[in-house]
């Protein structure tokens, strides 16, 4: 009885651990893409927009991987972004914080008070 609740719960954690790697992994991803357009782009607004890219990622990855983890996702996931690919991965990149700063617009809306 005690092997199958250890079992049960080694299952759960190893089963809501994914999801988080997963995010980890688009995360990194994204701060490299950010990086990369953020030395590549020649308008100051599109550098601009990418130096905002790698702040957000970064706040995104800051605490939840260990110095250990992250060299082994840049490591990793450098691999997975060439000059045929870089230009969709910063495309849905910045969509996903685009995503991330309307949900926090539209929270923050619903706080203010509302007007008479």
């Amino acid at each position: 009885m005690k092997f199958a609740a250890i079992s049960i719960g080694l299952a759960t954690a190893v089963l809501t651990a994914t999801p988080a790697q997963a995010q980890a992994n688009n995360d990194v991803r994204c701060l490299l893409a950010s990086n990369l357009f953020a030395k590549a782009a020649k308008e100051p607004k599109a550098r601009t927009a990418a130096e905002a890219g790698k702040l957000y990622y970064l706040g995104r990855i800051h605490g939840r991987l260990s110095p250990e983890q992250l060299k082994a996702q840049l490591v990793s996931q450098q691999k997975t972004i060439t000059q045929k690919n870089a230009g969709d991965v910063m495309n849905g990149c910045a969509r996903q914080m685009d995503s991330g700063i309307k949900m926090i617009q539209s929270v923050t809306q619903q706080l203010l008070p509302k007007k008479k």
